[in-house]
């Protein structure tokens, strides 16, 4: 690898994070993880799902993998959530709602689920994340990213066991008072990202919040959309240390995405992607299908605030996902992912987008 003055993809975040690409892996797989930060970038394992000593083996195994390479752990920490005990918060759910989702598993013949129901973003949220952070710190990750709501309230516990930590924006208010804080590094994810988002593009977002971070001299990565090396060439001329990518790991061979999941990533379009409330309460950018469908049709009810909806639809979608009924199925994906076409391996991916970045580097000032 040449230095950093001769070779423009060797960037801060390669400096500061031991990395040797500027990409930011993000999955729910820990196999993808773990060949992300093997193959020279950095990995990081969404653990939102998990029971915290699930997540603590996935920790240690992905450790085991990756030795003293860089590799990071991704929570929730909301911002905007109804708190209270489980009965109180069913009792906050409106019949109106109740029967919106009945009347949809009826109309459409959907099976009461096979395993046992669980809403993943419900009523313990909080609590879970709590010990979810326990174990993260117990383990000395050597990266926290708060995937939602600002990671300052673990600032100082994270930095006494050595955890740098990442916050996620989509605001540049958000930006400021998280630089204010002190916060190691901001994803501005804008808009065109998959899964929970906010409204601004990423085009928009990442140069107003370089320029914001270049006084408290933080590092910033681009995230949403972001599924080619052009992508990543753009991100480094508006001034990012790198990228956060997400959706392009579940089409990859090492993902436990199902075989059909992939292949509607595959042939997806950017056009597909669009953004909902139905799922968890908060916006969040997935494959258009019938539930997305279903939830913006007129007379549909409004989706509830995070953590009801959550509770609300924990059955319904639990039996989707036992019976595989695909047109149903939810699938986070941001709008880059009309330019996935074939799946491939983690190594692959990583090796295309650092090739098609250092192309668009070299005719960029041809405008080619």
């Amino acid at each position: 690898m040449a230095d950093a003055q001769a070779d423009p993809l060797r960037t801060r975040l390669c400096e500061e994070y031991g990395c040797e690409i500027p990409i930011v892996a993000f999955a729910l797989t820990k196999e993808v993880v773990a060949a992300a930060s093997n193959a020279g970038a950095i990995g990081v394992l969404g653990i939102s799902p998990l029971e915290p000593e699930d997540a603590r083996e996935q920790i240690r195994w992905i450790r085991d993998q990756v030795g003293d390479r860089p590799f990071g752990i991704d929570t929730l920490l909301p911002a905007s959530f109804e708190e209270g005990n489980p009965e109180d918060l069913e009792a906050m759910i409106p019949e109106e709602h109740r029967d919106f989702v009945d009347r949809l598993q009826r109309d459409n013949d959907i099976p009461d689920p096979k395993s046992p129901v669980k809403a993943v973003l419900g009523a313990d949220l909080l609590q879970r994340v709590r010990r979810q952070l326990d174990v993260i710190f117990e383990e000395r990750v050597p990266i926290f990213a708060s995937g939602l709501g600002s990671p300052a309230v673990v600032l100082e516990r994270g930095h006494e066991v050595g955890t740098k930590i990442w916050g996620l924006i989509g605001m540049p208010r958000q930006a400021r008072r998280e630089l204010e804080a002190g916060v190691d590094l901001l994803i501005a994810q804008g808009g065109d990202s998959g899964g929970h988002s906010g409204r601004i593009g990423t085009f928009s977002l990442v140069p107003t919040v370089t320029r914001m971070a270049r006084e408290y001299d933080t590092p910033i990565l681009a995230a949403g959309g972001v599924t080619s090396g052009e992508h990543l060439a753009a991100a480094l001329a508006l001034g990012a240390a790198g990228v956060w990518c997400g959706t392009i790991w579940q089409s990859t061979h090492q993902s436990d995405v199902l075989p059909h999941v992939k292949e509607r990533l595959i042939a997806a379009q950017t056009e597909d992607s669009v953004q909902s409330r139905a799922s968890t309460g908060k916006r969040a950018s997935m494959l258009r299908s019938k539930w997305t469908d279903a939830w913006s049709a007129p007379g549909a009810p409004d989706p509830l605030k995070m953590p009801l909806q959550g509770m609300l639809v924990a059955k319904i979608q639990q039996a989707i996902d036992d019976w595989e009924v695909r047109d149903f199925q939810t699938v986070a994906a941001g709008q880059g992912v009309g330019l996935i076409s074939q799946e491939r391996s983690v190594e692959q991916v990583l090796a295309d987008l650092m090739d098609e970045a250092r192309a668009a580097l070299d005719r960029a000032p041809l405008g080619g």
